[in-house]
């Protein structure tokens, strides 16, 4: 039983460092908006992460939802949908992301 409360306690912990990651960028991005290092057009196959890997080197999650949360605008509610065509703005990369 402690081994499982100990296993769920450290669980939520990463969980919860995760979140934070992710809220982080949130807010980088909403600071970042006006912070543009370049602006992209999509192409067949594109996805967010494979863009963060391409501008940030490192796909992870904090990274591209940099990019969707600059671009939510024009992406939609759906981040795995970004469609060939649309002209992203690739926010510089926050301090606390580097």
């Amino acid at each position: 039983v402690a081994a499982e409360k100990a296993a769920a306690a450290k669980a939520a912990a990463e969980k919860a460092v995760a979140d934070a990651k992710v809220a982080a960028a949130a807010a980088a991005a909403e600071a970042a908006k006006k912070a543009v290092m370049a602006e992209y057009t999509v192409v067949a196959g594109d996805t967010l992460s494979a863009l963060a890997l391409r501008y940030y080197g490192n796909a992870g999650q904090a990274y591209w939802k940099l990019i969707y949360e600059a671009n939510k605008d024009v992406i939609g509610s759906n981040p795995g949908m970004v469609r060939t065509g649309l002209t992203l703005k690739i926010p510089t990369l926050p301090e606390e992301l580097k």
